[in-house]
């Protein structure tokens, strides 16, 4: 199967199943570490993030991760990349994976 192939059957596959299986906790829902994990998002992004309120049903894995996307993402944090190849790649990501972003 050559790559375009392999490409159009993973994107229809994805078109056609496209509900998310894991449902993010909300801010009300957060409690205890993910409350925390929540505030820190919040202090360090400007926002808590999808995959954080995803992550944060396991809060001290989100918590190992939220560093790495602030130091990916945040120019305060260390990021070195441009803003604009950032999003490029965000969009590129979400195309690819037929994410509507």
């Amino acid at each position: 199967m050559n790559r375009i192939t392999t490409h159009e059957s993973r994107f229809t596959l994805l078109e056609k199943d496209v509900t998310q299986r894991i449902r993010g906790i909300t801010d009300q829902e957060a409690i205890g570490p993910a409350k925390e994990l929540f505030e820190a998002s919040n202090r360090i992004l400007g926002r808590t993030a999808n995959l954080q309120r995803i992550l944060a049903h396991s809060p001290y894995v989100a918590r190992w991760l939220l560093p790495f996307i602030a130091a990916v993402r945040q120019p305060n944090a260390g990021a070195v990349s441009d803003v604009r190849l950032r999003n490029l790649a965000v969009l590129k990501t979400s195309t690819i994976n037929g994410c509507k972003y």
